[in-house]
């Protein structure tokens, strides 16, 4: 997910292996943080909402395709933002995304690994020019290594805050003027060097390509139409494309004619294109003229194919595991806030859990997935305390199989609501729906589970983390847990003779606790 300026992506793909995946799905919001940013500092509430129900349908989408591993990052719009903390919060709490706050040499970096994707850049110097709404990051790239990136300030929806008031006519002077006074000290490396190729990225010149290209092809007489004209028309077939500073020149000019309403209907443009689409040509030409490039190479790629492309090559197989299971939590995290259960128990329980699970395999022969089912249940087994602690197991049962968490399937989820719900009090029981919906194979994780995490929950029963290590060992039809704690732990102690009933039901073992 790229979180700029003036609109929200998310591309989906399925990997085949680090450099070959099939993108399933683009989507773009036209989210413009940049519009209140760059006038107040501040996302204004109704765009910080429309952004947060663009996360919500990201989030959506991203579980009707199965996605397993994500990352979102935000730009210079989020970044000056003086709540920008706020939003992410926000983000991560009601959607359980993470959103990251990246530099712009870091968007360039990203840039320029979507665009060696697509394009080779193995002979001589290449330039890469990204505009965006609120920066513009150039990258130079020698035989197709990355050798230094620069972010400047200037964008187009904050060029188009500078020039808003004047007419659309006036427009394009405005913006040559605002461009010459500013400073671009990468351009000065070709004052003695040549330039092999100029690299353009983002919506806006993409779209001028594709204006271009319909034109070119109904002078020719050839079908014009690829059913987004104007449009962001990204497509893993489409072939990049090489578009004249001559041509950019004469279509600016073109654009800068006629006011951006006019645009829409006579170039079939989304209104937020049809605005920003003059600033960020001239941006374009501008930088065209200094490095004397005669044409801009356009791959349809940019900021968001990078991101993807960088989650895939720096996970590899095992990585790719991690990753997952540290966002599932994460949006398991997420949940955990929203209903305010007590952080530090759930925590806890869940490391007392986890250490029992590792320590017990021989006895329940349970897999590495069985184990983080039982992490996200020990973390949420308190949430129904929100709706009422008389049932809140029951209630904790109801919030997380009707709150999809990123990564698990539906039996997992409702394998991980079961043990939340059987933390406490009754234990599985084919008379209970919740349970009796389970296949065989489901049912006995839940138990197991269920068992383990009675145990650890006990071993915190008053909320004040005093037992800090368990050990355990089973042998004369006991479990000898032997711990090491801080302060008294009676009440614990009898806890556990409450709640081991599971544990001896399922395993045959009753668990009892030896002072280490």
């Amino acid at each position: 997910m790229d979180v700029g300026s003036n609109a929200m992506r998310l591309i989906i793909a399925e990997f085949k292996s680090p450099t070959r995946y099939k993108v399933v799905e683009r989507v773009r919001m036209p989210v413009r943080l940049g519009a209140s940013v760059f006038k107040t500092n501040r996302i204004d509430p109704e765009t910080l909402e429309a952004a947060i129900e663009a996360f919500r349908q990201f989030r959506k989408t991203m579980e009707g395709h199965g996605v397993v591993v994500h990352r979102a990052v935000a730009t210079s719009a989020t970044r000056e933002a003086k709540n920008r903390a706020a939003f992410l919060e926000r983000v991560h709490t009601e959607t359980g995304i993470d959103l990251e706050l990246i530099r712009g040499t870091e968007e360039a970096r990203l840039v320029a690994l979507g665009v060696r994707s697509r394009l080779s850049l193995d002979r001589g110097i290449s330039m890469i020019l990204d505009v965006g709404g609120g920066s513009s990051e150039i990258a130079l790239v020698g035989h197709g290594e990355i050798l230094v990136v620069e972010s400047h300030d200037v964008g187009t929806v904050r060029l188009l805050e500078r020039t808003g008031h004047a007419s659309h006519d006036k427009t394009l002077h405005l913006i040559h003027a605002i461009l010459k006074s500013s400073r671009f000290p990468i351009l000065d490396f070709f004052k003695r060097r040549k330039l092999a190729r100029l690299v353009g990225t983002g919506g806006n010149i993409e779209t001028i390509a594709t204006l271009n290209l319909s034109a070119a092809a109904s002078r020719t007489g050839k079908n014009g139409k690829n059913g987004k004209n104007g449009k962001d028309a990204k497509s893993e077939e489409r072939p990049p494309a090489r578009l004249t500073v001559a041509r950019l020149r004469q279509t600016l000019h073109r654009l800068a004619r006629v006011s951006p309403e006019e645009r829409v209907k006579r170039y079939d443009l989304r209104p937020d294109r049809a605005d920003v689409i003059v600033p960020a040509g001239a941006i374009f030409e501008y930088v065209a003229s200094l490095v004397g490039a005669k044409e801009i190479w356009v791959p349809f790629t940019g900021l968001v194919d990078g991101v993807l492309i960088d989650v895939a090559r720096t996970a590899g197989a095992e990585g790719m595991k991690q990753l997952e299971v540290s966002q599932t939590r994460n949006a398991a995290l997420a949940l955990l806030k929203k209903y305010e259960a007590d952080p530090k128990h759930a925590e806890h329980v869940s490391e007392l859990a986890g250490d029992l699970f590792d320590q017990l395999k021989s006895l329940h022969k349970l897999s590495k997935r069985d184990r983080l089912l039982l992490d996200l249940a020990a973390l949420l087994h308190e949430v129904g305390n929100f709706i009422g602690a008389p049932g809140h197991h029951r209630h904790a049962y109801y919030i997380i199989s009707e709150s999809p968490i990123l990564g698990l399937t539906d039996e997992e989820l409702q394998i991980v609501a079961n043990v939340a719900r059987y933390h406490r009090k009754a234990m599985p029981d084919a008379d209970h729906e919740c349970y009796a919906e389970l296949d065989e194979d489901a049912q006995d994780r839940v138990r197991a589970l269920a068992a383990i995490l009675r145990v650890a929950d006990a071993l915190d029963h008053d909320h004040k983390q005093k037992v800090l290590r368990v050990k355990a060992k089973a042998g004369d039809s006991k479990l000898r847990l032997k711990i090491r704690a801080r302060g008294d732990v009676t009440l614990d102690q009898w806890a556990l003779e409450n709640k081991g009933d599971l544990f001896h039901e399922e395993f045959g073992l009753e668990p009892v606790v030896e002072n280490g």
